[in-house]
């Protein structure tokens, strides 16, 4: 019998599968069908007009793969949006040789970075969706809207858009005029690479923004290899005498029309580390350090502040841009730029500039801010420095362990953080332990009671500081406060030798304190001084401490024939002190 030739197949309609001969397909298989498809759709909006036969039957060839995508993944099917390239999963669907050429630049430009075509997707919604893209490509969008904003209206059922949410600015009005002044001179720099037509016509061949962004992408994000990056050691511009070379410096260091040259080299350089390989990125950081020390050595302190902001906004609104912004922005505080930027807040008026820009960076890059906050030349600049950090939630932990950096002028702006500060207690205990004298006096004038009750353990230690100004003002403190710990001590130290003046304050302490031990500690050194004048002050402070156990001792000296008169005069005013027997 012969073979019955197959049916013709109407045009628009799509057959059946059959299930006996039809092949299993994988998962890449169907993605890959669905690229083909899609990348059908779209071109054929450059021949065909809405509603073409033509038009309708690639839509419904999409919405079959679509649908078979479905079938064999049981998932919906996630678009995922670059600058020249459109994925589904790991398969390239569709990928432009520049991004001037990309399908999916308008929609990159705005922040989508999925499209998910949910299961039961109906070719009538998917048709309306791929016509606001192709009117999106050609840039003929209603004017009152942009692309999302024209989807979130049209309320898709079956087709949702993940778009890159970019954080509300909350910067005061100063900043809305940088904005203002950014996006007067992007209209600027559109206007001057604007070409000029050939064959001598004044007038300038349109060209489209997008155009212009891809002719940038093309010049500043153009692929780099390792090679590229190599600097050899032979001398530039061999054969240049020195005059010349110091003349093309000049001339390269000029800004022109508010950006130098240094300026446009950091976005040179930025721009390729969202292209470079992972071996490359350290050579090109190094560039980037080199440059940002520059600018920061020449005062281009408004134009640094710019291209941190420009960078945070390139990495909000790509996430895969964060890792550069926080190497990027480490670059500040490594020692040759801590170096210029600590050098720079000893000049008149450039500490203001210098936190100002410091504000700008990301907080995970102010972790560390630290080790430029020893490195500041005056206490004033390292004040408000670790104001700015304390603001934006950086610990200042290191201060612990770093006190012996601090000097006794740096206590003032110390003050609040010993107050209210995480690490108070810690802090001001390492204050205490200062290696320099004149530090730890200065602090223990400062104790507040709080202080005093939270650091006994340490101020009692300080009674045997080997410094004398440091035990008397710790002396004076614990006595004002009334901490009756110090009577141990106190008496230990009598033991010790020192100068007549700071023993007698030693007993004096022990009579203002007071108590049983201070008492018997009077008594013995009333007995054992042999000097009249140490025997009169220890009369003195025993009426003072008003111990009546010292009365026998007191009666006898006060009734000795030949002892010496104001020996016996003190005995008889302290005897009058005395609290009553019993």
């Amino acid at each position: 019998m012969a073979n019955a030739m197959p049916a013709p197949i109407p045009r628009g309609q799509v057959p059946a599968p059959v299930s006996a001969t039809s092949p299993v397909l994988s998962r890449e298989e169907v993605a890959t069908e669905v690229g083909h498809a899609l990348n059908k759709v779209l071109n054929s909006y450059r021949f065909y007009a809405e509603g073409h036969s033509a038009l309708v039957e690639v839509q419904q060839r999409l919405g079959e793969a679509v649908r078979r995508f479905h079938d064999v993944s049981g998932e919906a099917v996630v678009l995922h949006i670059r600058s020249s390239m459109l994925l589904l999963g790991d398969v390239v669907l569709v990928e432009a040789a520049s991004a001037k050429d990309s399908v999916t630049r308008p929609l990159f430009l705005e922040g989508v970075q999925e499209i998910l075509l949910q299961p039961g997707l109906e070719v009538e919604e998917l048709g309306a969706f791929l016509g606001m893209w192709h009117r999106a490509l050609q840039r003929n969008l209603p004017p009152e809207y942009d692309f999302y904003t024209w989807f979130w209206e049209r309320g898709f059922e079956d087709i949702e858009l993940v778009v890159a949410e970019v954080p509300a600015s909350t910067d005061t009005g100063e900043s809305a005029q940088a904005e203002a002044q950014l996006a007067e001179r992007e209209e600027q720099l559109f206007t001057e690479l604007t070409r000029r037509q050939g064959s001598g016509s004044s007038k300038r061949r349109p060209v489209g923004h997008d155009e212009w962004l891809a002719r940038l992408e093309a010049e500043v994000l153009a692929p780099v290899s390792a090679q590229d990056l190599l600097r050899t050691g032979a001398p530039a511009f061999t054969g240049s005498s020195d005059a010349e070379l110091a003349e093309l410096r000049a001339l390269l260091e000029r800004e022109r029309k508010g950006e130098g040259v240094q300026e446009r080299s950091v976005w040179v350089v930025w721009g390729l580390l969202a292209v470079c390989r992972e071996e490359e990125r350290a050579e090109l950081l190094g560039w980037m350090e080199e440059l940002l020390s520059g600018m920061v050595s020449h005062g281009h302190w408004a134009e640094l502040s710019q291209v941190v902001q420009g960078m945070t906004r390139d990495a909000r609104a790509s996430s895969a841009r964060a890792p550069d912004l926080f190497f990027v922005t480490r670059l500040f505080f490594r020692e040759g730029m801590r170096f210029a930027l600590a050098q720079a807040t000893a000049q008149p008026g450039m500490l203001l500039r210098v936190l100002e820009l410091l504000s700008t960076l990301p907080r995970d890059a102010l972790q560390g801010a630290t080790d430029l906050l020893f490195e500041l030349p005056s206490p004033e600049a390292r004040g408000a420095l670790a104001k700015l950090l304390v603001r934006r939630g950086i610990s200042l932990g290191v201060l612990v362990a770093r006190a012996s950096s601090l000097g006794e002028k740096d206590l003032d702006w110390l003050q609040s953080l010993r107050e209210s500060g995480p690490e108070a207690q810690a802090l001001t205990a390492a204050l205490l332990g200062h290696p320099r004298p004149e530090v730890r006096a200065a602090l223990l004038a400062r104790l507040s009671p709080r202080d005093v009750e939270s650091q006994r353990a340490p101020l009692l230690k300080l009674l045997a500081d080997p410094s004398a100004g440091v035990r008397g003002a710790v002396l004076v403190l614990l006595v004002r406060y009334g901490v009756d710990a110090a009577v141990g001590p106190l008496v230990a130290r009598l033991e010790a030798r020192m100068e007549s003046r700071e023993r007698m304050a030693v007993l004096r302490a022990l009579a203002d304190l007071g108590g049983p031990i201070a008492g018997a500690a009077l008594r013995s050194a009333f007995e054992r001084e042999l000097e009249t004048e140490m025997k009169v002050h220890c009369a003195q402070c025993i009426g003072i401490l008003g111990d009546p156990r010292a009365r026998p001792l007191l009666e006898a000296v006060a009734n000795k024939l030949f002892a010496p008169r104001l020996l016996k005069q003190a005995c008889r005013e302290a005897l009058a002190q005395l609290a009553p027997v019993g």
